[in-house]
């Protein structure tokens, strides 16, 4: 990996090795799913994790292995085919920090939802709850923080956002992020050939869609 840093850690049978950038992490992703040597590989937001069978390698052995991986990685650039469409309702119905968001940022509440929508997001992890993706965005915008008080219930389908990462929550659960706005879409569905609808490296366009859309849309997937 000429010109580029990387730092292994280890802790039992797992090994995880910070990257530096999404195009690291995948040419990571690819060189570690090639050699055999482990049982599961997670792509995170700066950072790649692997396990491994201890029967078969001491941790030793796993570290060495894969730093004669890192050290031959090359950037590979990110390819997504197609771009996953989300619409998303962002009536201040769905959106309780619209207001609060739009403040931080300084622009008119009205506008956020085709500022949010304009910005280039892509998947840089699932986690937390099955299928609830992390998107990350190039523009920073290290204003937007987390809520100083958590909420004890945010609806499925929420559009979270903090700095340069927005979220979609995959079901009910608490949370600290500020809400702009849900999605009619099921994030997560057992009953799916692919239970989760994002993956990892997958790019997203947010497309804002009406309050009436969005009850049709609930509506047409109930019946």
């Amino acid at each position: 990996m000429t010109g580029q840093t990387y730092s292994i850690h280890i802790c039992d049978d797992w090994i995880s090795i910070s990257l530096p950038g999404w195009d690291m992490i995948l040419a990571a992703q690819s060189a570690l799913s090639t050699d055999g040597h482990w049982t599961e590989i997670v792509p995170g937001i700066d950072s790649i994790a692997a396990q491994f069978d201890p029967a078969l390698l001491s941790p030793a052995e796993a570290v060495r292995i894969a730093s004669e991986r890192m050290e031959r990685l090359a950037p590979m650039a990110s390819e997504s085919p197609s771009a996953v469409k989300i619409p998303v309702c962002y009536d201040l119905a769905f959106a309780p920090d619209r207001e609060f968001v739009a403040g931080k940022i300084g622009i008119d509440a009205d506008i956020l939802p085709a500022w949010h929508a304009a910005r280039t997001q892509r998947v840089a992890m699932l986690g937390f709850m099955p299928g609830f993706a992390y998107l990350q965005s190039i523009e920073e915008c290290d204003t937007i923080g987390r809520l100083a008080t958590p909420r004890q219930s945010v609806a499925a389908g929420s559009i979270g956002i903090i700095g340069r990462q927005s979220c979609i929550y995959s079901f009910d659960s608490p949370g600290g992020w500020p809400i702009i706005g849900r999605t009619p879409l099921r994030l997560f569905d057992p009953a799916r050939t692919k239970p989760a609808l994002l993956s990892a490296g997958a790019t997203v366009c947010f497309e804002p869609i009406s309050k009436d859309m969005f009850d049709n849309w609930e509506t047409e997937a109930e019946e």
